[in-house]
């Protein structure tokens, strides 16, 4: 619309705000009829959702509740059960310790072997491992412990979970009481996990992890040691349970379609399941993956509780209920679906019946929304006739305007708009020509201010280049000397700086090294430069050293320093014959030193005031030797402050880290390196101080101290 006449756009606007007006009409009644509809259909499917959310919810607190009940009470049964058996094994074993506590009160009887009994009858037999022979102490053992059979039989008769009763003792005998008579020929009871585990338990009852017993049977096993009157350890009672009798006495429950039980020991082991594929005594919660996993490590941590998880890729309720004797953990598995569906069955039925419903009311709003087009084609035939009458009234001025605006445009600031009337065009035609005479009046002054900013930048480019020929810029410096070599650079922040750097034969013995930065930017830095650049010479030409220049200078600077400037500053006087430097610090950045086939480390300064910030101060001197081959680096703050865009610091330790990368360069190679680094780090961000450096290597043979 930007590109359109006024014309164009009062007739688009016209048309736009009128059938705006009727499609607003339009579309709040009809927004107003989807609106009524689509609450009735929200509030009839919102009920069906209430109602269903309620019933899920209603169903799955009652089976939460249930199954909750039903796993302690199926948790506590089972209990019971291995709570009596261990009982069983506690006297049985109790008994072993009293036969053998007196075993001169007990006749006994002969054992027959374990080859020597029938298959399927309940009887007392006995093996004995390799290497173990009959000997007279052996027979009596055995005799004695033939009297066991009275305690243990009425107890494995009477009891539907006992697989087998069984005992091994210190000396390698195993007895056995139950309907087997199959052996392995190298069983030796003291070999065999329960044995040893029972042995370790001080006399306490024990339940073995899940195992393959000699017969290859997977097993759950109760122990307990016995003792002689001594109260030395004879050997272990032990009582099988097979896993067949316990899923017949303990987790034989059917808990709707899909519900099932099975238990875990302690250890995370699959003890007994519906699904005989699910028992491996070799597996356990470690194999378990995703929420199920987490589910079974709450189950084995827990004491009793609800959780959910995906068992076999299907969401289902895990309740469970740790068994108190065994510290084992019952659990109870029912799928989500199998709670809910009554509800999601209801929830079907009523979404058909909605569906029906909305189908109908679109079918009759898709015909009043016919109407309603016909309606606005017609009103904007209408409206479109009157825009453009009305449009006409108002361009005409306009077009007038554009005309002598365009003449102004092309510089004849004398013309003049005549536009009749008070409307707002003719006030713009008004506002117009007092334009042209403002415009007139601030070309002239725009001309004047031009001219004035050219001479002073041309007064500052002069400057600058008066600043830098004011310092060493002539390189290599000392052509004619074989002992040493010096390279520097400035780089002021503006157009002139406050750094400086100098380096000049006070003799030709004597070469003096100064840096400084001076306090502040522009004009008044570099003004302040100069003098103190001057000073510093000035003294260091009367063959004093670098204290007494510093504390000379200090004093002169801080003469009528109204403006409160001040400089930090480094000096060294290099002596060429003995390798010995001199120097002195106030509050500069210390210098990097590098020793021959060595790398950069800041050199030991003591750091002193600022010059020009106090009259009367005493500066100290370091001294140490440079040989050949060492190099010692200078630079101003401006190096280590530089910062990027996210306003980090150069830094100190970079400067190091970086120097000792360019170790073995030339000196313009090492200046050039670190400002190519600085300009790395900025990432094009303007630069706040300036920049200057200073190296002074010591060459080969340049000294005598050094050949």
């Amino acid at each position: 619309m930007r590109n359109l006449k006024i014309g164009t756009k009062i007739l688009v606007i016209i048309l736009i705000v009128s059938l705006s007006s009727l499609f607003f009409i339009a579309v709040v009644s009809y927004t107003e009829m989807l609106n009524l509809t689509k609450y009735s259909t929200d509030a009839n499917t919102q009920l069906g959702i209430n109602s269903s959310d309620r019933s899920k919810e209603a169903l799955k607190k009652q089976a939460e509740e249930y199954i909750t009940k039903i796993v302690k009470e199926q948790a506590l049964k089972s209990d019971a059960v291995l709570s009596k058996v261990q009982s069983e094994t506690t006297s049985m074993s109790e008994y072993m310790t009293a036969l053998y506590k007196n075993e001169n009160n007990f006749i006994g009887r002969k054992l027959p072997m374990v080859s020597d009994t029938v298959m399927g009858v309940e009887s007392s037999k006995y093996m004995l491992p390799p290497g173990v022979l009959h000997t007279p102490e052996l027979d009596k053992e055995l005799s004695l412990i033939s009297n066991a059979e009275y305690m243990i039989a009425p107890i494995f008769k009477n009891s539907s979970i006992l697989d087998n009763v069984y005992l091994g003792t210190n000396t390698g005998i195993s007895y056995r009481y139950s309907k087997y008579n199959t052996y392995d020929p190298n069983y030796d009871p003291r070999e065999r996990g329960w044995y040893k585990s029972a042995m370790e338990s001080n006399g306490e009852p024990i339940w073995v992890d899940t195992y393959l017993d000699s017969f290859g049977t997977i097993c759950v096993t109760n122990a307990k040691s016995f003792y002689d009157e001594n109260g030395k350890l004879r050997g272990v009672l032990a009582t099988d349970i097979t896993l067949k009798s316990m899923q017949d006495d303990i987790i034989s429950m059917k808990i709707g379609e899909t519900g099932y039980a099975f238990l875990l020991d302690n250890k995370g082991n699959i003890i007994a399941h519906p699904n005989n594929k699910k028992i491996d005594t070799t597996k356990s919660i470690k194999d378990a993956t995703g929420d199920y996993s987490k589910a079974l490590s709450e189950i084995i941590n827990g004491t009793e509780g609800l959780t959910t998880a995906h068992v076999d890729g299907k969401l289902c309720y895990i309740a469970y209920y740790k068994l108190p004797t065994t510290k084992w953990s019952l659990a109870v598995v029912v799928e989500t679906d199998e709670i809910i569906k009554p509800a999601v069955d209801t929830q079907k039925k009523i979404d058909q019946y909605t569906a029906q419903a909305q189908a109908y009311i679109t079918k009759t709003l898709s015909n009043v929304l016919v109407r309603l087009v016909i309606i606005l084609a017609v009103s904007a035939m209408v409206i479109l006739v009157f825009s453009y009458l009305l449009s006409k009234t108002i361009t005409n001025p306009i077009k007038l305007l554009l005309s002598k605006v365009v003449k102004i445009g092309e510089g004849e600031l004398d013309t003049k708009i005549d536009i009749m009337g008070k409307d707002e065009i003719a006030e713009l035609g008004s506002a117009f020509n007092k334009m042209t005479i403002d415009l007139k009046t601030y070309i002239a002054n725009i001309s004047k201010i031009t001219a004035e900013k050219e001479r002073i930048g041309a007064e500052l480019d002069v400057a600058t280049k008066i600043q830098g020929s004011m310092l060493p810029c002539i390189f290599p410096a000392f052509p004619d000397r074989e002992e040493f070599e010096i390279y520097a650079t400035m780089l002021p922040a503006k157009e002139v700086g406050g750094d400086f750097y100098d380096f000049f034969l006070i003799d030709e013995d004597h070469l003096a090294v100064v840096i400084a930065d001076v306090s502040g930017k522009g004009v008044p830095a570099a003004l302040f430069m100069v003098i103190a650049k001057t000073l510093i010479k000035n003294n260091a030409q009367n063959a004093k050293t670098p204290k007494y220049v510093f504390e000379t200078v200090n004093n002169q600077l801080c003469e009528n320093n109204a403006a409160a400037m001040f400089v930090t500053a480094f000096m060294g006087v290099f002596e060429v014959s003995t390798g010995e430097f001199t120097y002195v610090n106030a509050g500069h950045n210390p210098p990097l030193i590098k020793k021959a086939n060595g790398e950069f480390q800041w050199l030991k300064t003591k750091p002193g005031f600022v010059l020009a910030g106090m009259e009367d101060i005493a500066y100290k001197e370091d001294k140490i030797i440079l040989e050949q081959g060492d190099l010692l680096y200078m630079y101003t703050d401006g190096v280590t402050e530089a910062v990027n865009r996210n306003n980090d610091l150069f830094s100190d330790k970079k400067l190091l880290s970086d120097i000792n990368k360019c170790k073995e360069c030339t000196l313009n190679e090492l200046l050039m390196y670190i400002k190519d680094e600085i300009d790395k780090f900025a990432e094009g961000a303007e630069q706040a101080d300036d920049i200057t450096m200073l190296a002074l290597k010591i060459k080969k043979g340049s000294v005598n101290y050094g050949d």
